[in-house]
């Protein structure tokens, strides 16, 4: 039965159903569930146990929000170097949960704001970090082509490589629909928690917070373990020498360096050995990089992730956190006295959740749609930037419109929101499908493309060896334009709720640009 269903899925025929299934349960779906959950709840979290003023709110989610993304920097190209060697995308993905499971128990009894939840928002951020990047780092895995090669007048170092052309946006699509289910699992089951525990007469409201973090932590712990045994192990596991692997590693994967000067003549006789400790480390982070400027896929991907990781923390952080502020700010919900406006606190919870929710169910409907939208306008190249320009053109509305409500209790606010959720889903799917047809469409027939070689064929070539920091530098990407919402947005949201609507607006305005450049550049080219 599970081999049935496999093979009527857009995955390679090699990927086992354990894998398949723990990677799209596992991975996209509680990598977003976990963010949600902390995102939406924090201002919460801020004004039940920690009593936040109003007046400091966006300031403090703003500060924790850029620490967050200041360590993603960092942390996500590194993850996927990491993810490239022994450790391999399995064990990345086991330690990013075991992070996020830790960080939440910090959030609830760490005693103050700074330094208690900065730290705790680290910790969260590598782990956040770790399995974000992992979403993209093992897309390729699961839709990697089988080559076939044929012989004929060409040489056997350019013998000409033929594959079915992977169906990354399919797959992509189907990652999106389970980023909208993990939004929904956070929005429905996780964000409700405290206001479960809190009609019980002896739980105050600081308590039920308590009690919601310790149970999602004991559920990241859970995934964790379940990542490793269900996930597909290393592809290259290495030697049996330990010491030798330990000085293989830290020389290729941390200090770039070249495999020849660490090799044993046994590992050192293979060609794409070499070829792949070149790409290692600062080099394969250098090689990923530059792809922005030599392929015009992997670049308007790079700014489409920078657009979907901006929408999915914005929607989840600062429209509760807006409804939240106009529950306080109009005297409806004072968390100091929750025995006097319980009810109204809970009315907050409820409608942060709904609004969310919308936007969120929304993606999930809609995931479908643009996975199919990107492989079938992929053939074309002047067209496969459509589905991205959608997106963004639907995000500049939405957002330009929800900054301008006066309240989030009114009917426009859900459309909106759900228009929102379209536009986030749309740059999800688009820039993940592109960025994996730029890493295994490479060697595929021969075409038109980019990196064609001189004589219209192409020789055995990949990116499989750097995909992880292909990933990194797509969550990099991500990681900025999260570093620039949240500070700038958290800072500017305490003298203007829409400001930070505003900037998702801007961001999206980007991405049309880009997006529409080349476009028009890859149809020039093409004629």
């Amino acid at each position: 039965m599970s081999r049935w269903l496999l093979r009527r899925l857009p995955l390679s025929p090699s990927v086992r159903p354990l894998h398949a299934a723990t990677y799209l349960l596992a991975v996209p779906l509680f990598s977003i569930a976990f963010l949600v959950f902390l995102n939406s709840s924090l201002s919460f979290l801020l004004t039940n146990l920690f009593h936040v003023a109003p007046s400091k709110l966006g300031s403090i989610v703003g500060t924790l929000g850029f620490v967050d993304e200041l360590v993603a920097i960092v942390a996500a190209p590194l993850w996927g170097v990491v993810s490239d060697g022994r450790i391999g995308t399995r064990g990345v993905s086991a330690l990013g949960y075991l992070a996020i499971s830790g960080s939440l128990v910090m959030f609830v009894q760490l005693q103050s704001v700074y330094p208690g939840l900065i730290f705790g928002r680290i910790i969260f951020a590598l782990g956040s970090a770790a399995v974000t990047t992992m979403v993209s780092a093992i897309l390729p895995e699961m839709t990697h082509p089988q080559p076939r090669a044929i012989s004929g007048s060409v040489s056997e170092e350019e013998e000409e490589v033929v594959s079915i052309s992977p169906p990354t946006g399919q797959l992509a699509g189907m990652v999106g629909v389970f980023t909208g289910f993990g939004a929904l699992l956070a929005l429905g089951l996780f964000l409700p928690l405290p206001t479960r525990f809190s009609q019980y007469p002896d739980v105050t409201p600081a308590h039920a917070v308590k009690i919601s973090y310790f149970i999602v932590s004991g559920i990241a712990l859970i995934i964790a373990v379940w990542c490793y045994f269900g996930l597909p192990p290393p592809r290259n596991p290495g030697n049996t020498d330990t010491w030798q692997d330990i000085k293989t590693w830290v020389w290729t994967k941390i200090w770039g360096g070249d495999l020849v000067f660490v090799s044993t003549p046994s590992s050192g006789d293979s060609e794409g050995e070499g070829k792949e400790a070149e790409l290692s480390g600062i080099r394969g982070l250098g090689a990923a990089t530059k792809l922005a400027l030599s392929d015009g896929r992997i670049g308007v991907a790079y700014v489409g992730g920078f657009v979907a990781r901006a929408s999915s923390v914005g929607i989840s952080l600062f429209i509760p956190l807006f409804v939240n502020h106009y529950f306080i700010t109009t005297g409806r919900c004072k968390p100091t006295l929750p025995e006097l406006s319980k009810e109204e606190c809970r009315k907050a919870y409820i409608l942060a959740s709904t609004l969310t929710g919308t936007s969120q169910l929304t993606a999930l409907l809609l995931a479908p749609l643009f996975g199919l939208l990107t492989d079938r306008l992929y053939a074309t190249p002047h067209l496969r930037n459509v589905p991205l320009i959608l997106s963004s053109a639907l995000g500049i509305l939405s957002f330009t419109l929800f900054s301008l409500l006066p309240t989030p209790q009114c009917t426009a606010a859900f459309i909106y929101a759900a228009l929102a959720g379209a536009s986030q889903i749309g740059a999800i799917v688009s820039s993940l499908g592109l960025l994996s047809r730029g890493i295994v469409d490479v060697a595929s027939t021969t075409g038109e493309g980019e990196g064609q070689s001189l004589l219209g064929r192409r020789k055995k070539e990949t990116r499989e060896a750097f995909k992880g920091s292909i990933a990194g530098v797509y969550s990099l990407f991500g990681a900025a334009a999260i570093l620039i919402l949240t500070k700038a947005g958290g800072k500017a949201f305490d003298s203007a709720a829409g400001a930070p609507f505003w900037m998702l607006a801007g961001f999206n305005a980007v991405l049309a640009v880009v997006a529409v450049g080349n476009g028009i550049w890859t149809g020039v080219k093409h004629r």
